[in-house]
Formats: structure tokens, sequence, C-alpha cells
């Protein structure tokens, strides 16, 4: 049985928000022990320029790989639900990588109980929020059709 693409997409969103409550979280923690003074210093110097250098490098690689995953669902003939399942693929490929570049930078700001990192952590949340899927994002990401981006906003 196929499931509805609105449930797909659905499930694509579910994922997606998993991926950002984790460093969510997280990142709370962290910022909750630094300012309680709950930890001590383990500074590792090199970690303060890799961090932010990090998500500049992530940013890059993430939009390459996307575009590499995503290049079967660019093809007008295969149905929306495979469109689909490949857009879940690549996006979790994507935001798993800025997820371990933000999971990265709060474990340098625990680290180096150092709470500017988690400025890389707010960058990192806030691309991902940005690239939250939607029928619209979907539309120009994956050039979904009218009638595919209406599959995607009836109700199934």
């Amino acid at each position: 049985m196929n499931a509805h693409p609105k449930d797909q997409l659905n499930v694509i969103r579910i994922i997606h928000l998993a991926l950002i409550g984790g460093i969510a979280f997280f990142s709370l923690v962290v910022a909750f022990l630094i300012l309680g003074k709950e930890t001590t210093s383990n500074e590792i110097e090199l970690f303060n320029y890799f961090s932010p250098a990090l998500f500049f490098i992530v940013i890059i690689i993430q939009a390459q790989m996307f575009k590499i995953t995503i290049k079967p669902a660019l093809e007008k003939e295969i149905p929306l639900s495979k469109k689909l399942a490949t857009f879940q693929t690549a996006n979790i490929i994507r935001m798993a990588l800025l997820e371990g570049c933000g999971l990265f930078a709060a474990v340098v700001a625990l680290l180096n109980n150092e709470i500017l990192h988690l400025v890389t952590v707010a960058l990192t949340l806030g691309l991902m929020f940005a690239k939250l899927p939607t029928p619209l994002l979907l539309e120009t990401e994956i050039q979904l059709s009218r009638n595919e981006k209406d599959q995607l906003t009836e109700e199934g």
C-alpha cells in the first residue's frame, strides 16, 4: 500500500524536526551548564577556530551532497512517491551533516566553557529550519508540477 504524498511529507518533516530537536536540546543543556558554571574549562584552542570554519565547510558540502543525491528525483517521468523518497534520503543526508556541525560546536562550547560557540549552533539551527520541508520548498528543490504540488496539500 502506497502512502499518500501528504503523509510522506509529514514523515519527512518529523525526521527533520527530530534532528533539529536533538541539537536544540543538547545545546540548551550545554548553555545551562556553561551559564551555571557547572563545567571546568578544558580549552582546546584549535577548536575555537575549527568550529566556525566547519560550519562554512559543511554548508558547501551539504549543498553539493544534496544536489548529487536529489538528481534522480529531477526526472519528470518518475512518480511523486519515488521523488519524495529520493528527497527524504537527500534531506536526511543534508540534515545529518548540519546536525554533526551543530553538535560539534556545542561540544566545543562545553569543552572550552565558551558560550560564544553556541552562535554556530544557532546559525546551524536557523539553516535547518529554513530547509524545513514544505510543498513550496519541494516544488523548487525537486521541480514538482502543479498537480504534484496539489497532491501534497490535498487530504488523503
